[in-house]
């Protein structure tokens, strides 16, 4: 017999969830380490991208989106996305990566807050949060708001960027 959910879930770090006003780019993973599904990714001064590391901060020239989960459309590399179905799903360095620049994604959320509110990165440990915290310790994600609260059992939440950040 098949298991019943007894809570619902936003879903998984990295799906869009309303693809009808999705825009997603392609660039170039320009750091040293993987970025997962979800991650907010910044673009780099060189044209490339990267997500936030606490243990190098970058300057970086701008937010624009948040890294996609894609289905593995090659089943002979399992070690480049290995599992779609969990929060393993990582974009190694040098790949060329899909970001969400505009749109509503479903990501990892650290607290739940109110929709509407906006999205922040913890510099701290790289987590997001509806909470500015004091001076310096976040970076306002621009152009991004909460649609639907986090879900307790996922720990995501879904967000929209509503309009491009692309310089």
């Amino acid at each position: 017999m098949g298991k019943v959910l007894n809570t619902f879930t936003n879903g998984f770090p990295g799906t869009p969830s309303r693809t009808a006003d999705e825009i997603i780019i392609t660039m170039q993973n320009g750091g040293n380490k993987d970025i997962p599904a979800g991650a907010p990714i910044f673009q780099k001064t060189d044209g490339t991208c990267e997500a936030f590391d606490i243990d190098y901060p970058q300057p970086f020239e701008a937010f624009l989106g948040f890294a996609v989960r894609v289905p593995d459309k090659t089943p002979d590399t399992p070690v480049t996305r290995p599992n779609q179905e969990n929060q393993l799903a990582v974009w190694r360095p040098d790949e060329t990566i899909e970001v969400l620049v505009r749109g509503a994604i479903t990501v990892p959320m650290e607290a739940s807050a109110n929709r509407g509110s906006e999205v922040f990165l913890r510099k701290a440990d790289g987590k997001l949060v509806a909470s500015p915290g004091t001076t310096g310790t976040t970076i306002n994600l621009e152009n991004v708001r909460l649609r639907n609260a986090r879900d307790t059992a996922g720990g995501c939440a879904e967000v929209i960027v509503n309009r491009r950040n692309i310089l």
